[in-house]
Order: structure tokens, then C-alpha cells, then sequence
């Protein structure tokens, strides 16, 4: 279940449990920087004081300075070793800066390793119905903009503990040189934090909306390159450069907004810390506050003061401007984590016979898309897929394939449930072809293995020429070690197609499903294919979706499915005689 805070952070403590997850792998290094900041805190207090009553020692032309402890004493030290005491007190200080710096830096750049590993392993662990259900780009800008907002508020939490243990060290300090004073300038602080917190909460809300409005720019943006090629040939670059600005101007206007508030609150901030400075001064004045050097080092200690309470405000600022970018990554993490796929179950030793025993399937609620289709297939039987657009073949794939489960039946194989089956055993006997090629930048040889190093050198020649590619692959200067290009973009759409299906034979699979898997290739590929793909039987079952027929021609049996019903299954010569739907499917290929 979502927690309430994370969905409105509208206060600093909601925005700390927001960041709970982030920050508890950090307690070690947030406790060593909560020392240090202490530490160095009193050092550059003690620094401001010793400074401030040398220089009046020097004005009043003495060489010693006399420091007053009440019942213990007065103790009287010269210039030249207050000097190298403030000195030494300066380099502490700085020293214990760099390690909280260091520090802060480190938990930020853990927090963005361990965030994008966290939501990468959540969402490759989603079922397969979230991940398709995801638009383009997302993922990837919730791995950069969302994560990193994520850091920087981390960052900006390291900062302000820092800034706020340094102040409280200044004001302590200050306690013993005026207690009036540093208790009003305590006070009226607090009370500006409370003042400042309907602003803080205005600019969480305005982040909130340009976060989305970001997340939304991106997406479009992902979606244009994508279909590049599509606007170019269309002419659609107006109306798509039209959209994409739309969506600018909302990205803009956001972050004018969220600047405009957070402006309005530093600026607030800056005036009332200035006049709570003087009226400090005034309390001093009116309490018969006299001592030059002590009012010195109060001057110097709540300017120095004024500076960590303005950094104190400036980073609980970004905490809420980062609040809903944080909040989104944690919904979505839960989200992948709510609908990961279960992997357990029965060990899978061999696929066989694969069964549906009245399968039905729906999307959205009372809108089937698969009604109550029946069928069994022995295994290394060759079945091609038939059937208008829309009709349910790619959603029967899916449920072959075990990315999607039915509603209501069950597909068995060899007479059990596949549900009960392990599904990393069952994609272990189990490929796939899309209709699409898909290669990643890098060679031949890494597209073929794709992510199994287990494959050697062997098996992937050897599932090359099934494919009918080797000849082509060891006829280029670098053979197997040839780049592909991006996306593939340096082989053509017949060479992309044939190295997707070596990529598929590499696990001699026991079932593989082929979607359009001649769709790019000239006739002379396709009936190579049409070899290697029957050469498969008797060992591997074979389902192949097609709607150019010359491929289903060597085919043992041909299923034909009508608006989510399976309206034929039979040997291709049969179904001519019976089926209308495949007769003039025939008719119009120009096959009969």
C-alpha cells in the first residue's frame, strides 16, 4: 500500500520518511558528517570570537587579552598565541568541511547508483502487462531526471544537517558571550521557519506540476525519434514540432513558477534574517550590553549565523522541489515491485505437447479478446497463425509465451497446468522472433548471443546458419566482429530480420513462435528460411504467425482465428476446403 506522505509531502518530516529508503543506507556516513559539522561548528565559532578580541586588542594597542571565566577565573593570554590558536581553529575548520563535502558527495552518488540499479532490477522483475503498458521514454527519464532529483536531495539534506549543526554551534557559543541575544535570534528564526512553510508548500505543488510537465517533454521527445522516419516521409514535422512545443512551454512555465515561489521565499528569508540581525543588536543595546570585544565576536558570530540559516532555508527549499520527483520513483518502484512476475514453481525438463482448454483472455474488464479457444498441438508440429488485424493472434502469442496468463482456462503442456511451471526453466526451452527486428549497438556476435555468455563462438556460427546469414557475415572485412549499427542501422531489413532468428535458435529451444518472421526478406531468403524453419521438426514445435501465406506453406497444420475465436484448425488442405476465411486469403495472395 502507498503511504499518505509519500502522495503529499507537505512538511520536512513527510519529506524525511519520502526519503527514508535513500537515507537508510546512509545512517554511517550521516552520523560522521553530524560530527564533523558539530566539531567544525564550535571551531569556527571559537575562531569568530578570538578573532573579534584580538582585533580590539589591537585597537586599544594591548598585547595580551583577558578572557573572564566567572567563578573560575580570568585568564590572561598574549596576541601571538591567540592568533596561532585562531589560525589552527581556521584549518581545523576547513579540514572538517572537505570531509563533510566528501562525505555528502559520496551519499549522493550511492544514492543514484543504488536508485537507478533498484528501479532497472524492478522493472526488468514487472510482469509483462506493466511493462507494455509503459510509454517510450519513460523509463528512461525516471533513471535520469528522477534520479538525480532524488540525489540532489540528498545532497541538499547532507547540506542543511551540516548547516544547521554549524548553526546551532554558532548559537550555543553565542549563548555564552550574550544568552538575549542568541535566544532572540533562535526564536525569531524558528518562528520565519513556521512563517515560510504555506510558501514551502506552494512551491511543492508548482514542482509537482513541473516535474510531470518534464516527464511528459520527454516521453514526446522519445516518441518523435522513434517515429522519425514516419514524420519526415509524412510531412508531419509542423504539426509534431507544434506538439513538442506545447509541451515546452508547460515544461517552462512550471519551472517559471516553481522559480518565482522560490524566489519570493529566499528573498523573504534574506530581509527578515537582516532585520532580525538588528534587532538582536537592539535587545543587546537595551539589556546595557557594553563590551566592545564581546559585541565583536556577537556581530561576527550572528552574521556568520545569518549565512547557515539562509543555506539552512535554501536546502529545505530543494527538498521541496525534489519532494515530487522522489515521490513518483517510490510509486513507481512499488508499482514494478506489486506486479513482479513469480518465477517459482515445477522444474521444466522438456516442452511437448502444448494445449488450450477453453482459453479466454480480456484486457479491460468484460471486453474479451480471446473467447474460449481449444486446441492442442503434438510437439514438433509446424501450426502457422492466421487472421485479420486485430483478431487476437499476437495476444494468443503472448500467452504461449507465458508473458500474459488467461482468465479463464489454462493453457497445459503435456497435460499440466503451465502455471505450476517455473518460468526460468520455461524460457530456457522457449524462443521468440518478433515481427521487428531489434539489435543494440555493438557486433554481430553480441546480438546473436544477447546477454547469454554462456553461448560460444560455435553456437552462434552454428545458429547463423541455420538462419541462412554466415555466408553474408564471413564475406564482411570483420566477419562476426562487424558493429551493427544503432538499432542495426548498418545491415538491411532482411539481414536484421535473419540475425534475430540465429539469436532465437542459439538455445535449441523445445517451442518457438516466429511473428511475420519473413516479412523483410526477398523471395530467395524467405524459401531458406522456409527450409531452416522445417528443419527444426520433429525436435522443436513451431507456431508461426504469417500473413504472406508462402510461408505458411510448409506448415502441418494452419489455425485461423476470427475476432478472438478460433474458427479452423486443420492441414492446409483441409482448411481450403472449409474455411472461407482462409480460401480467400488464398484467393487474394494469388496462391489459388
Amino acid at each position: 500500500m502507498k503511504s499518505v506522505a509519500w502522495r503529499r509531502p507537505s512538511d520536512v518530516p513527510s519529506i524525511l520518511r519520502l526519503l527514508a529508503p535513500l537515507l537508510k543506507p546512509q545512517r554511517g556516513r550521516m552520523v560522521r558528517m553530524s560530527v564533523a559539522a558539530i566539531v567544525g561548528g564550535f571551531a569556527e565559532a571559537a575562531s569568530l570570537v578570538l578573532i573579534a578580541r584580538v582585533a580590539f586588542a589591537l585597537t586599544s594597542d594591548g598585547s595580551d587579552v583577558a578572557f573572564h571565566f566567572g567563578p573560575l577565573g580570568t585568564t590572561t593570554v598574549s596576541i601571538n598565541v591567540l592568533i596561532g590558536a585562531a589560525i589552527a581553529l581556521v584549518v581545523l575548520r576547513m579540514a572538517l568541511q572537505a570531509v563533510t563535502t566528501v562525505l555528502g558527495s559520496r551519499a549522493s552518488a550511492t544514492v543514484v547508483e543504488s536508485s537507478r540499479s533498484s528501479l532497472i532490477h524492478s522493472y526488468l522483475a514487472a510482469g509483462w502487462s506493466l511493462q507494455a503498458s509503459q510509454r517510450e521514454g519513460r523509463l528512461q527519464e525516471l533513471l535520469t531526471t528522477y534520479v538525480q532529483a532524488s540525489a540532489s536531495a540528498v545532497g541538499a539534506l547532507s547540506q542543511g544537517a551540516v548547516g544547521m549543526f554549524n548553526l546551532s554551534a554558532l548559537l550555543v557559543t553565542a549563548l555564552f558571550v550574550n544568552a538575549i541575544a542568541s535566544v532572540t535570534a533562535a526564536v525569531v528564526t524558528l518562528a520565519l521557519g513556521l512563517t515560510l512553510r504555506p510558501l514551502r508548500a506552494a512551491l511543492r505543488r508548482r514542482s509537482a506540476r513541473a516535474a510531470q510537465a518534464n516527464l511528459e517533454f520527454a516521453t514526446g521527445i522519445t516518441e518523435l525519434t522513434s517515429t522519425l522516419q514516419e514524420v519526415r516521409i509524412f510531412g508531419v514535422e509542423a504539426p509534431v514540432a507544434d506538439r513538442l512545443d506545447v509541451l515546452n512551454q508547460r515544461t517552462v512555465r512550471g519551472s517559471l513558477q516553481t522559480a518565482y515561489v522560490g524566489g519570493a521565499i529566499t528573498t523573504l528569508y534574506q530581509g527578515v534574517a537582516i532585520l532580525l540581525l538588528v534587532g538582536a543588536l537592539g535587545v543587546a543595546h537595551a539589556a546595557g550590553f557594553s563590551r566592545l570585544s564581546s559585541l565583536g565576536a556577537i556581530v561576527l558570530i550572528m552574521l556568520r549565523s545569518l549565512s547557515y540559516a539562509q543555506g539552512v532555508q535554501s536546502n529545505i527549499q530543494s527538498l521541496f522541489q525534489s519532494a515530487p520527483y522522489i515521490e513518483t520513483l517510490n510509486e513507481e518502484r512499488e508499482r514494478y515491485a506489486t506486479s513482479a512476475t513469480k518465477h517459482g514453481g515445477e522444474p521444466v525438463e522438456r516442452i511437448g505437447a502444448v494445449a488450450f482448454d477453453h482459453v479466454s483472455f480480456e484486457y479491460e474488464p468484460r471486453v474479451p479478446v480471446l473467447r474460449d479457444v481449444s486446441f492442442q498441438v503434438s510437439h514438433g508440429e509446424i501450426v502457422g497463425i492466421v487472421g485479420p488485424s486485430g483478431s487476437g493472434k499476437s495476444t494468443l502469442v503472448q500467452l504461449l509465451l507465458r508473458l500474459r496468463e488467461p482468465v479463464l482456462g489454462s493453457m497445459l503442456v503435456d497435460g499440466d497446468d503451465a502455471r505450476r511451471l517455473s518460468l526460468d526453466d520455461w524460457y530456457r526451452h522457449v524462443s521468440f522472433v518478433p515481427q521487428e527486428p531489434r539489435l543494440f549497438a555493438g557486433t554481430v556476435t553480441d546480438n546473436i548471443r544477447f546477454f547469454r555468455p554462456a553461448v560460444d563462438a560455435g553456437t552462434i556460427e552454428r545458429a547463423a546458419r541455420l538462419a541462412n546469414l554466415h555466408d553474408e557475415i564471413t564475406a564482411w572485412p570483420l566477419g562476426y566482429d562487424t558493429l551493427v549499427g544503432e538499432r542495426g542501422g548498418q545491415l538491411s531489413g532482411g539481414q536484421r530480420q535473419r540475425l534475430c532468428i540465429a539469436r532465437a535458435l542459439v538455445g535449441n529451444p523445445d517451442l518457438i513462435v516466429l511473428d511475420e518472421p519473413t516479412s523483410s526478406l526477398d523471395v530467395k531468403s524467405e524459401s531458406l528460411i522456409r527450409e531452416t524453419i522445417a528443419a527444426l521438426a520433429p525436435r522443436t514445435t513451431v507456431f508461426i504467425i504469417a500473413h504472406r501465406l508462402s510461408t505458411l506453406a510448409i506448415c502441418d497444420r494452419i489455425m485461423v482465428i476470427l475476432s478472438g475465436v478460433l474458427e479452423g484448425f486443420d492441414e492446409p488442405t483441409k482448411l481450403e476446403a472449409s474455411n472461407p476465411f482462409y480460401q480467400e486469403a488464398l484467393a487474394l495472395s494469388g496462391m489459388r
